[in-house]
């Protein structure tokens, strides 16, 4: 079991959400998934929920921000599509940058852990989402799921992949890892209709 954040380490939630806690702003190419390979504008907002052990992105410091600063950095790159991730980007009231965001001509791809219900005003603004089941149990409230991306390592069993929910199915080996790459592999032998997610931005050494 993925153990959940100490209270320090949590997003925080403010309701009006017109100040958010950002990590980072960075512009790349989407490296993972269905969209893979178009340029995007990501969003990093900070802090999770859970603490799981084989995550390799740093996500606890942050600055506060406004929505108009954030905006603002966003429309100095090219990319027309905009990823909000994290951390847990489900962990902040992001409804308010949404609406902005979508109101300035963006596209929105989120990706999240699976554990929170968004706000269902989201379902209206965020074209794509991107689920990366860190426990068994999907939230109820993550019905516009695009794609399901599924991290397998040591611990994975193709039997928690709850494929009714996403007409997508990713497998990501952890980490890259030889290992993992022949398990994932190994599944899709029997699962022809799920797909491989390689990580081609670490692969091409982008951010």
């Amino acid at each position: 079991m993925i153990p959940p954040a100490s209270k320090d380490q949590m997003p925080v939630w403010r309701g009006d959400g017109k100040v958010l806690q950002v990590n980072e702003i960075f512009y790349s190419i989407e490296g993972e998934g269905l969209r893979v390979g178009q340029p995007t504008t990501f969003v990093r907002l900070a802090r999770c929920n859970l603490r799981c052990f084989f995550c390799d992105t740093e996500f606890d410091s942050f600055r506060e921000m406004t929505l108009a600063q954030i905006v603002k950095k966003v429309e100095r790159y090219s990319a027309t599509w905009v990823c909000l991730t994290g951390g847990e980007p489900l962990g902040q009231n992001i409804a308010p940058l949404c609406r902005a965001l979508v109101r300035a001509g963006f596209r929105l791809h989120i990706e999240t852990n699976g554990t929170i219900d968004p706000d269902p005003v989201l379902c209206d603004l965020i074209e794509h989402w991107t689920v990366s089941p860190k426990r068994r149990k999907i939230a109820e409230g993550l019905t516009h799921i695009t794609e399901l991306k599924y991290v397998v390592g040591q611990a994975f069993h193709e039997d928690v992949v709850d494929e009714h929910r996403a007409k997508y199915i990713y497998l990501q080996p952890e980490s890259s890892k030889p290992q993992y790459i022949h398990k994932a592999l190994d599944i899709l032998t029997r699962h022809p209709n799920w797909r491989l997610s390689c990580r081609i931005h670490k692969i091409l050494h982008l951010p």
